[in-house]
């Protein structure tokens, strides 16, 4: 067997493989062998067929498996052992692949045309980009802090019902004031008694105690059966009498701003005043901004770095590898029609990207670092390094068992690697900010994509070959 390679432009070889009878007959025999072992043809035993006749039954089919394994193979050890850095895999070359008959040609040869990925020299300099930096005014800023004040109350734990109190009740299915022994029980339920209908109604509940046992039917408390079982759960009867026991009462007030609060809101922070406090508020929210906005500005960095990056791809092979790889689902007229919009400017990136990581392999990502991403979203808060063995074995199995999942894995791997390019690109391009409020900001996105004629492509990433 011999391969040999040639140019047939600036990024496309081809390459010949020659194959003749002595590098795939033995295989081919002992393929037919296997076949003759198990074939089941009337008037002949298991295992008894002429071989002649399997020969001439699935010779053909035979010689075709053997050769295209032989084949691949020997390509695939040829792209490595000559470390050919290629745009996708082989096609066959059409300019030179002729028919192949197998029955009367004692070599063989195949030819595949391959593109070679471009010499890529990324100058950050040429790229000058326009964006925005969301900033909090005191509007968004005093919204935030009235919202953090309501989700922040402080609680007192009462001995008497109030009328708009949060009390955690037991609950027994009941009958005739009395409970069912067999009925439905839940023993933590919370009730707010702003959810209760009528005044009529929250005097069943105001003025009682802690400890206090009564017997009421919560649907007609609450307005409606479907209220009723969104807080007891679907599994409790609609429309029931119910023995509640009032365990806790639970009464919160709007929270004044003053240290404790800010300690409450920020434990890691020394915060002298209110001022103190509103500033690491703008702090966070900006933050929170910049990973809202980060998105939108890494598509722009994307498109100046394609913009200001020039190189030659061999398009007519990339449309027929396309289409080949999207196995007829794409027609050659669609591929030619989207090229440049939705597969071209999509390729030029990921080369472009993968040069960068090239030469900043700090850029990668490794599959340890997948593992840490992973158990801080699962487990927040966990340190790993400082678990017990049980605790990481559990912990490896969790995660092992969602990265069985190649496409979980591969997603969390790419979102991880735009993060990192993000602040990588944000450190190399020049990025020429305007302050805006998010308010601002917002209205100038919906302004940009009613102006457009269509809605902009939404950036995928090529599987890598």
């Amino acid at each position: 067997m011999n391969t040999t390679q040639t140019q047939k432009g600036e990024q496309l070889i081809s390459i010949q493989i020659n194959v003749v009878k002595d590098d795939y007959e033995p295989q081919v025999k002992k393929e037919l062998n296997k076949i003759k072992q198990r074939a089941q043809i009337p008037g002949f035993r298991p295992g008894m067929v002429p071989f002649g006749m399997i020969k001439k039954m699935y010779g053909g089919q035979a010689t075709v498996e053997v050769l295209n394994s032989l084949v691949s193979e020997t390509l695939n050890n040829y792209i490595l052992e000559n470390k050919l850095d290629l745009i996708g895999y082989p096609l066959s070359d059409p300019e030179h692949q002729t028919p192949v008959d197998f029955e009367n040609q004692d070599a063989i040869d195949f030819f595949f045309e391959a593109a070679l990925r471009p010499e890529i020299k990324v100058d950050y300099s040429k790229a000058s980009i326009d964006f925005a930096h969301v900033v909090a005014d005191d509007a968004a800023i005093d919204k935030t802090v009235e919202e953090l004040l309501e989700r922040n109350p402080e609680v007192t734990h009462p001995e008497t019902v109030g009328e708009n109190d949060i009390l955690e009740l037991k609950v027994r299915e009941a009958e005739d004031g009395k409970e069912l022994e067999d009925g439905f029980k839940k023993d933590y339920v919370l009730l707010n008694l702003k959810d209760v209908k009528t005044k009529t109604h929250k005097k069943k509940f105001v003025g009682k105690t802690t400890g206090s046992e009564f017997i009421v039917n919560l649907s007609v408390v609450l307005g409606s059966n479907e209220k009723a079982a969104n807080l007891l759960g679907k599994d409790a009867p609609a429309d029931s009498d119910y023995n509640i026991i009032i365990d806790d009462i639970r009464h919160e007030e709007k929270a004044e701003l003053n240290a404790d609060f800010f300690k409450k809101i920020f434990p890691d922070r020394e915060l002298a005043d209110n001022d103190a406090f509103r500033a690491a508020v703008k702090e966070e929210m900006e933050k929170q901004y910049a990973n809202e906005t980060d998105r939108i500005l890494f598509t722009k960095m994307i498109d100046a770095l394609v913009d200001n990056t020039p190189f030659n791809l061999p398009d007519a092979f990339l449309k027929r590898w396309i289409y080949e790889n999207n196995q007829g689902k794409l027609s050659l007229e669609d591929i030619e029609k989207n090229y440049q919009e939705n597969y071209s400017k999509g390729l030029r990136w990921q080369l472009i990207e993968d040069s960068i990581v090239k030469d900043n392999m700090e850029l990668a990502i490794t599959d340890a670092e997948v593992r840490a991403f992973l158990i801080s979203q699962i487990f927040p808060g966990m340190d790993y390094n400082t678990a017990d063995d049980d605790m990481k074995a559990r912990l490896d199995k969790i995660v092992d068992s969602y990265l069985k999942n190649e496409e979980q894995f591969s997603n969390v791997k790419n979102q991880m690697a735009d993060v990192k390019m993000t602040n990588f690109l944000k450190t190399k391009l020049k990025i020429n900010y305007t302050d805006q409020t998010y308010d601002e900001f917002i209205k100038d996105l919906e302004n940009a994509s009613k102006s457009e004629k269509k809605e902009p492509k939404k950036r995928t990433r090529s599987k890598k070959q």
